[in-house]
């Protein structure tokens, strides 16, 4: 399921996901703090061909939402609407064998910012 509503392996690149209900018991929220968090960009939020809302769950460590993420996702946006796009940004292993994802957990921020300012460039050209 991507953007365009077509089935493909974006279930391999996202992972698994949750709804806004089960994403709300994982962060002991209510599910209307879920959906103003998705679209505050503090969570990343995908929505499939047959309009469903889902929350990678990538996106969480440790119970909580992986720090910086908002950053990420708002420099993302300057590049794509495409959110599936994001998803494969921060999910996918690099060739060092690192997903972006894996580089916030660790704490370093500045360098993921970093090249989602690249791609967000390369998106926009």
């Amino acid at each position: 399921m991507n953007e365009d509503g077509a089935s493909g392996g974006w279930a391999e690149i996202v992972g698994p996901c949750h709804t806004a209900s089960s994403m709300a018991r994982a962060l002991g929220w209510t599910e209307a703090q879920v959906l103003q968090a998705s679209e505050d960009l503090r969570l990343l939020a995908v929505r499939t061909s047959d309009g469903v809302l889902l929350y990678p769950a990538f996106q969480l460590f440790n119970g909580r939402v992986v720090g910086g993420l908002q950053e990420v996702l708002r420099v993302l946006a300057t590049g794509t609407a495409g959110h599936w796009t994001w998803a494969q940004f921060l999910n996918v292993r690099l060739a060092g064998g690192e997903a972006q994802i894996q580089g916030l957990r660790a704490g370093r921020l500045q360098d993921v910012l970093r090249d989602a300012r690249r791609e967000a460039a390369a998106w926009r050209s």
